[in-house]
């Protein structure tokens, strides 16, 4: 019988004739390797917005199913209505999606808090929605927004904040006071 040592060396040496065989056989003219097909959906062009609308800040990193994006439509002004627009983007399919507007102490919804529910909701298809807001006092305010969803994840619910700055009260033009006439030549025929 062998030795521990040859039998050993034996085996290094055909694991070696192994490796060459195969490092032999390869060849830059060989050609790739095919995978089979895969069925791919195409995915939906994204949601065209007008470009001054601006991301909501999502709090907690999940615009990636839903993004809700605004628009002011003026400059905050404190007891002065202001326009908004609001734009929800649906980026994956859902069976239904509603969502809550609430505004905090400096700024009140006086219309448009609650838009939907939609049904059959397909990914990229932008819901535009009108709001109307009046601002109460001056400062950084926050309108918060819920989206919620049902789809293959079941019901979840999504938040999203809205910055509003809001500007003092517009001062009204100071009247201006007409200019002083000058006092009219004296006439010197007139005495």
């Amino acid at each position: 019988m062998s030795s521990p040592r040859v039998r050993a060396s034996l085996v290094v040496a055909l694991a070696s004739g192994v490796l060459l065989a195969a490092c032999g056989h390869s060849s830059d003219d060989a050609p790739p390797p095919t995978a089979a097909p895969v069925a791919t959906t195409p995915k939906p062009a994204k949601a065209k917005l007008a470009d001054q609308m601006v991301a909501a800040v999502s709090q907690a990193k999940n615009a990636t199913a839903v993004g809700v994006h605004f628009m002011l439509g003026g400059t905050p002004t404190v007891n002065q209505d202001v326009p908004l627009e609001i734009a929800i983007v649906p980026h994956e399919e859902f069976v239904s999606l509603r969502m809550n507007l609430a505004g905090h102490e400096g700024i009140t919804v006086l219309s448009g808090d609650a838009f939907g529910p939609k049904s059959n909701v397909e990914p990229e298809k932008a819901f535009m929605h009108e709001v109307v807001l009046h601002p109460t006092s001056e400062g950084v305010f926050t309108l918060a927004a819920t989206v919620e969803t049902e789809g293959s994840d079941g019901l979840v619910s999504r938040d999203y904040s809205i910055p509003v700055i809001v500007s003092p009260v517009a001062a009204p033009a100071a009247a201006i006071p007409p200019a002083a006439t000058p006092p009219a030549p004296k006439d010197p025929a007139a005495k």
